[in-house]
């Protein structure tokens, strides 16, 4: 089937851009087509940004990973963080992108980032250069896709998804940075906990494996619990019909595919359930994570202990004698590995002397402090993972708290709230992918019938 030449002016959207642009054509300037508009090549490009919202998502993204690194070494180096950590990583979300967006304004941003133009006409040379044709895409290297419409009404429409689609991701970016605040504190928790266990007992040590085995073991437990409750709520949207439509619940909490060339090529279709979550979502997920990083599942097994030793001495003149040693031991655990830095500490305390200084009763004293940790014995590993269980149901149910750290709490009702949101702004632009579809068999139809085909050479 022939295909249309382009224009000058063709309308151009990326699968990734904010705004429309049109082509312009610089790379001859003898041969038109549809009306005395010049015919475009593979060498010619937009005549401008198209404002990329992928960068900013990706800014976005990249902000609150920066936050979270930060919020995390804070804390496992025992430092305290100014500002909460929710707050922190959803300031630095917000921030990364309107970085994002403004890096996207950089004049020519767009045009240093495309690829090459394909297909394109094989056969026929115009001033020297393969002219496009209206199947002809080219890729960014952000992973955007340019196509070329020859209705503004089309591109207006297909911009609009874009927009919508952006709006919603760098929303909800910095709404799950900032629900990630504890799960990250924790995190911080875990690895304050580890450094000082290597500090103390080193890192190649029964001590070390049994507290990776423990927070490990819990956060499997955890995950898998969450992975549980998803299943269940999946199920129960997917299997609740909406009055008045074709879709369950489940489809707009799973959302379209909103590509817009996919939407130009198949139409309006379901998101594919089976592609991997936003790490933001799988992180938010694991809200429990605070209750691990708290050593409340762990158990606190990490403590200190001392050793006194005290002998009371009696000297009269050069004469000295000795009485009995005594030892007292305090927090000592049974079978405990024992730290690799004990402290000593050492004194001489005089407890009577008469006014010539000849006779003395004086104490001696020495003191050792040493940390310990009890390892995590067989035995302990149903506690370790019922505990786990338990916290995990404690996190889910009631009311959510919010403070300047996150959500606290409340996770299966904050949960739903999110799907909620998430199936109200798939709604909208599922309203949105079917003006563009209703644009492309009508308006840009139309502007299609004054284009030249393809025929013959020029």
């Amino acid at each position: 089937m022939s295909k249309l030449y382009v224009p000058d002016g063709a309308w151009l959207v990326c699968s990734n851009g904010m705004k429309k642009q049109q082509i312009k054509v610089t790379s001859q300037s003898t041969v038109t087509i549809a009306g005395g508009h010049l015919k475009a090549t593979v060498d010619d490009r937009p005549g401008g940004n198209f404002i990329c919202g992928k960068m900013m998502l990706i800014g976005a993204v990249a902000g609150a990973a920066l936050a979270a690194v930060f919020i995390v070494g804070t804390i496992a180096s025992g430092g305290t963080l100014a500002v909460g950590a929710g707050a922190l990583m959803a300031a630095a979300a917000a921030g990364g992108a309107a970085t994002g967006g403004l890096i996207s304004l950089i004049p020519s941003i767009c045009g240093a980032a495309l690829y090459n133009w394909t297909p394109y006409d094989k056969n026929v040379l115009t001033s020297g250069k393969h002219p496009l044709l209206e199947n002809s895409t080219i890729d960014c290297l952000l992973g955007g896709k340019v196509i070329i419409l020859y209705s503004e009404k089309a591109a207006d429409e297909m911009t609009d998804v874009i927009i919508g689609d952006t709006a919603i991701g760098v929303v909800g970016t910095i709404a799950f940075s900032y629900l990630m605040g504890p799960a990250l504190k924790a995190f911080g928790l875990v690895g304050k906990t580890g450094l000082a266990l290597i500090k103390s007992h080193g890192l190649w040590t029964s001590a070390m494996g049994s507290y990776a085995l423990g927070v490990g073991g819990s956060s499997l437990l955890v995950y898998g619990a969450n992975e549980g409750v998803s299943a269940i709520k999946e199920f129960a949207y997917e299997n609740t019909p909406l009055p008045g439509t074709e879709r369950t619940y489940g489809d707009y909490v799973n959302g379209f595919e909103t590509d817009v060339t996919k939407l130009k090529e198949v139409g309006l279709s379901k998101a594919d359930s089976s592609a991997d979550k936003p790490i933001q979502e799988v992180i938010n997920d694991s809200g429990s994570a605070a209750d691990i990083g708290a050593i409340k599942t762990v158990g606190d097994r990490s403590s200190n202990y001392s050793i006194t030793e005290r002998s009371t001495s009696v000297r009269l003149d050069d004469i000295e004698e000795h009485g009995a040693t005594t030892r007292t031991e305090n927090g000592r655990v049974a079978g405990a590995y024992e730290g690799r830095n004990p402290v000593n500490t050492s004194g001489t305390r005089i407890v009577n002397q008469d006014y010539g200084g000849r006779y003395q009763e004086y104490e001696r004293s020495s003191t050792t402090t040493n940390t310990q940790y009890d390892p995590i014995r067989p035995k302990d590993a149903f506690k370790t993972g019922a505990g786990s269980i338990i916290n995990y149901g404690k996190d889910q149910w009631g009311k959510p708290k919010f403070d300047k750290d996150g959500a606290n709490g409340g996770g299966l009702l904050l949960g739903f709230v999110q799907d909620a949101g998430k199936a109200i702004g798939n709604f909208l632009l599922e309203g949105q992918a079917k003006d563009v579809l209703e644009a492309l068999k009508k308006e840009e139809m139309e502007a299609r019938a004054s284009i030249t085909v393809v025929a013959g050479n020029d």
